[in-house]
């Protein structure tokens, strides 16, 4: 769906830096620490479902502001793999220190939480303590990875379901295997069972709001294809995360100190780098809440 936006140069309120055709914007010129009048609020939620992930440099936020902010997205949800900060329960902790040799969270291609029978419908994430240098983030557009596919397969991936899980996150497959992630972020006391619970999703779907399909499936959270087994399943998903993460359908954002940005978590996939090794990073963050895939 073409959006009136689609010229950066027609925001009024805001500045717009595209990174790329694709995905990603950087913008200026707004306040988060006030509140936002309506036409710069429609403006960067505008902004937001162009670019799918956006960025907004030198926002000192409290966790009250941060809230705040994000609550005009829809309201919030709870995170139950993730620790929170004291006193705030739905702003949540990314941290690693220095010396923290575990595996990182989010290290692979994925969206949040797949696993859940209502997944997020958007992340904002707010850097409190960044490396100098290292500890950026990858994004990738679903959009044009369905887009970019022959009709044929389309069409066949229009008919598919897909088995999602946390197994791997905190379920049997991840207890089975040696390397644990952090303390620091992750809880360490979760339902193996409700691990292994397994919640199916179209594997392409419409986006509310702006109408176009996108690939619906990450290599964190899913099994296989509904009516296949994992053998079976695993040449065209392996197939659709390399042609998801073609160069050409993602952007890279090098975090500053008190750096906002936004992810639409139905439309995209992440992936944290973890080149900082031996360096201190910390963030906080808050999910907003998202309907069943359709």
């Amino acid at each position: 769906m073409t959006s009136i936006y689609d010229n950066p140069l027609k925001f009024k309120r805001i500045e717009v830096r595209p990174m790329n055709s694709t995905i990603g914007a950087e913008i200026h010129g707004v306040d988060l620490t006030r509140p936002l009048d309506e036409q710069t609020w429609q403006e960067v939620r505008q902004a937001f479902a162009d670019y799918l992930v956006v960025y907004f440099p030198n926002q000192p936020l409290t966790h009250d502001q941060h809230l705040a902010f994000s609550e005009r997205f829809g309201p919030l949800m709870a995170m139950p793999q993730l620790l929170s900060v004291e006193g705030y329960e739905q702003v949540h902790i990314i941290k690693r220190d220095a010396d923290d040799s575990s595996r990182v969270i989010g290290e692979s291609w994925h969206s949040d939480s797949t696993y859940f029978e209502s997944p997020p419908a958007a992340v904002i994430m707010r850097s409190v303590t960044v490396p100098e240098f290292g500890g950026d983030t990858g994004f990738l557009s679903m959009y044009a990875a369905y887009e970019t596919l022959s009709p044929k397969l389309r069409s066949l991936l229009d008919g598919l379901q897909v088995v999602h899980s946390a197994t791997r996150i905190y379920g049997s497959a991840y207890h089975a295997q040696k390397k644990k992630f952090s303390s620091v972020n992750a809880r360490t006391d979760l339902d193996i069972e409700a691990g292994d619970r397994e919640q199916i999703h179209p594997a392409v779907c419409t986006h509310p709001i702006s109408g176009r399909r996108f690939l619906y499936l990450n290599q964190v959270y899913v099994q296989r294809f509904e009516g296949m087994t994992e053998a079976e399943s695993q040449p065209l998903l392996r197939f659709l995360y390399d042609h998801a993460a073609r160069f050409e359908n993602t952007c890279r954002v090098r975090w500053q100190k008190d750096q906002v940005l936004i992810w639409d978590n139905r439309c995209t996939m992440h992936k944290a780098i973890p080149d900082y090794i031996g360096r201190a990073r910390y963030m906080t963050r808050t999910t907003v809440a998202g309907q069943p895939p359709r």
